[in-house]
């Protein structure tokens, strides 16, 4: 059987790290281009694509300070590559000197033969995709950065987690996944562009758009120098209802859409922020689909276990997935009100929201924990959304 590594290649390595940005500093003056003889030879040294080479000096450039009107390729480099940076940068004599053993460590390790005269090759997802930075390890998948080395754009790879694919419910909840997003065209849904899910069973992956960061990276961010002084600062109203009003899109585009698909995971880490800054949701695994005539259905785990996250999921979904339909997202939809709207931090809190009155008035009926009590659709919720927002 196949491993992942030779399927898809490997991430970006510290030492990678450290060569590429010891010839960035070596030829900072000089053109970066993927036909530049230096960059070949570096590509051609840690078996990476000249495309990928120049990216990772296209981060090192955006970091450098020297260098402050050049900002491109910041989304694309990892926290190791910032750490690498930050490590070396202003030791240039150390960095050639460990470069250089690096250099020969590498070379030492593919040494050319009679019958394999380029030691160094490095897989690529779909034959074009390479592997970049592990960007995120869900329940389910594990998400990378990767390069499409045909036309140079950035995207993200979802590859199943290989301690799951012994258990065939996670298996078969992963080709939900790219089913669902196959099937719905929304620029408020991610879009996914390739799949392998037929030609690699043991390993199935997708190829999606490539976010800037998540919504819980972004208020992060925001928040990141704020003390806790019992209340958290707001995002500016048009932001905040910005991303609101994206959410629901999405959200209901899966709901009208036949099969209807209830996401079931609606939670800040799911709700991506794209190249054009755009906001879409991502994160299908818990995707439940209902068709339009009434069935007995069985998708819930032969051990009766319910999926969620804990302060975002409905409750129903704690006690049987069966129980969960669009109603579970409204829920989910209810407490991001509450995220993007009141100064509490959370976790949420339905007995203390701090949320203006008519706002909260929304926020308990959408969380309400009898489901029949909450709005029955996106559009209802929408619509006392917005009379509280006037309010």
């Amino acid at each position: 059987m196949s491993k992942p590594i030779d399927l898809y290649g490997r991430p970006w390595s510290e030492r990678e790290y450290i060569i590429v940005l010891h010839s960035y500093v070596a030829n900072r003056n000089a053109p970066r281009h993927h036909m530049c003889d230096y960059v070949k030879e570096i590509a051609g040294i840690i078996g990476r694509t000249p495309g990928a080479v120049v990216m990772r000096m296209e981060n090192y450039a955006s970091l450098d300070p020297a260098e402050t009107a050049n900002r491109v390729g910041l989304i694309n480099i990892s926290q190791l590559g910032r750490k690498v940076f930050q490590e070396w940068h202003g030791k240039d004599d150390s960095l050639r000197a460990c470069a250089e053993v690096l250099i020969r460590d590498i070379r030492s390790e593919n040494i050319p033969t009679l019958f394999d005269p380029d030691p160094v090759k490095m897989p690529k997802a779909f034959g074009k995709y390479e592997l970049l930075d592990p960007l995120g390890d869900g329940g389910f998948g594990a998400v990378y950065s990767c390069l499409n080395s045909q036309d140079g754009r950035p995207y993200a790879l979802k590859i199943i987690k290989t301690d799951a694919m012994a258990d065939a419910e996670i298996v078969a909840r992963f080709r939900r996944e790219i089913k669902a997003l196959q099937a719905i065209r929304h620029p408020n849904i991610i879009r996914i562009h390739e799949d392998n899910l037929d030609e690699t069973p043991d390993f199935p992956a997708f190829v999606m758009d490539l976010a800037k960061c998540s919504l819980s990276a972004y208020l992060g961010e925001k928040f990141a120098d704020v003390d806790d002084g019992g209340r958290r600062p707001l995002l500016p109203a048009h932001d905040a209802t910005r991303i609101l009003y994206a959410v629901l899109d999405g959200v209901e585009a899966l709901h009208l859409h036949n099969p209807t698909v209830i996401h079931r995971d609606i939670k800040p880490d799911n709700i991506l922020c794209l190249a054009d800054d755009s906001w879409a949701l991502a994160d299908f695994s818990l995707a439940k689909f209902l068709p339009r005539a009434v069935v007995t259905t069985t998708f819930a785990t032969a051990s009766r276990q319910a999926w969620g996250t804990h302060g975002y999921s409905a409750p129903e979904q704690f006690q049987d997935f069966k129980l969960a339909d669009q109603r579970a997202d409204i829920y989910s939809l209810g407490v991001l009100i509450w995220e993007l709207f009141s100064p509490s931090w959370p976790p949420f809190d339905r007995t203390c929201t701090l949320l203006l009155e008519a706002l909260n008035k929304v926020v308990l009926k959408a969380t309400d924990r009898d489901k029949t009590k909450r709005h029955s659709s996106v559009a209802e919720l929408r619509k006392e959304l917005l009379t509280g927002m006037r309010s």
